[in-house]
This record gives structure tokens, C-alpha cells and sequence, in this order.
């Protein structure tokens, strides 16, 4: 999608996923916790809806909702930086952590948010690092089934009961 489409589009949400720079050692559970802050302190001073989340060795994916006074590239921006420094700081090291190009797509239905929703929740147990997504700390489905400690909280939306129906 190119940037001025996304700059354009305010009240939607979006399913992003950022990559780790293939250079980059995969991150393990103490960047996981840096990222969890980071969002969590980005959210406290420009409000955003995180629905929806997952951390993985190599990526992060969400599902955002940007303010109404905000872009999806810029809370992006500051999202990357932000986390990037924690987690070089945390190394002693530099550079960039995250690819410059995140991918995104809009949610239109609430069939495309579940699946969606589903697909990033299951991701852990399709990689192999987990057996069932209940196991895996670094996703939203806690929040969603009540297990467990839940390093993020979310933002629970209310959504039409027809699958096609668009957000």
C-alpha cells in the first residue's frame, strides 16, 4: 500500500508486521519485554487501539488503529525507533533492529480481523516454538481466553455478529 493511501485512511485497522533485520540475532524474552514497554509507553503519549498481538523471534505483528489524528507511518516511525534503541541499549549495541519497510494491510470485514486475529495467534505453534498458542507469553490470545500473565493489554473492540460485515 503506498504511503499516501495510508496517510489518507484514518479510522481503520491495520495488521502490521515488522521484520528484524536479517543481520540481527533473533530476539529472545528480555527484548520481548523491552518491545511490551516500548508499545506500552508509545500508546500512553499517542493514543492508538492495539487489538491484537504477537512477538516472534524475527518479527511482531499487531493489528492498530491509529488516532484519528495520526498516520499509521508515523506511529510506525516512532514505534521502530523507539524499540530499537531499548533493545540496543539492552545489547550495547547500534544500528538498525527492524527492516525499513513494515508490511500492512487494512481490516474491511470482521471475518478478515478474525481470521487475521486467529492466523497471529497461531504463529508461535506453526513455527514450532510452541504446542498450543495458550503457551506462548508473547501474544494477545491470553487476553483473549483469560490465561496467564499478559506482558500487553489490548484494546477489546465490538464488532458486528455478520462476518461481512465491514469495519
Amino acid at each position: 500500500m503506498s504511503r499516501l493511501r495510508q496517510l489518507l485512511m484514518s479510522g481503520r485497522i491495520f495488521f502490521v508486521t515488522c521484520n528484524l533485520q536479517p543481520t540481527r540475532l533473533p530476539l529472545v524474552d528480555a527484548d520481548f519485554a523491552c518491545l511490551a514497554e516500548v508499545i506500552s509507553s508509545v500508546r500512553a503519549r499517542r493514543v492508538f487501539l492495539l487489538t491484537g498481538y504477537v512477538f516472534m523471534p524475527d518479527h511482531w505483528q499487531a493489528l492498530i488503529a491509529p488516532a484519528d489524528n495520526d498516520t499509521l507511518p508515523l506511529l510506525m516511525d516512532v514505534l521502530k525507533l523507539a524499540s530499537m534503541r531499548r533493545i540496543n541499549l539492552r545489547h550495547d549495541t547500534q544500528g538498525a533492529l527492524w527492516q525499513p519497510h513494515y508490511c500492512d494491510e487494512t481490516m474491511w470485514t470482521e471475518k478478515q480481523y478474525n481470521d487475521t486475529l486467529y492466523n497471529m495467534h497461531f504463529n508461535p505453534v506453526e513455527r514450532g516454538l510452541v504446542s498450543r498458542p495458550e503457551d506462548w507469553p508473547w501474544s494477545s490470545f491470553r487476553c483473549f481466553h483469560g490465561s496467564g500473565n499478559i506482558p500487553l493489554d489490548i484494546d477489546r473492540l465490538e464488532l458486528p455478529f455478520d462476518g461481512d460485515a465491514r469495519l
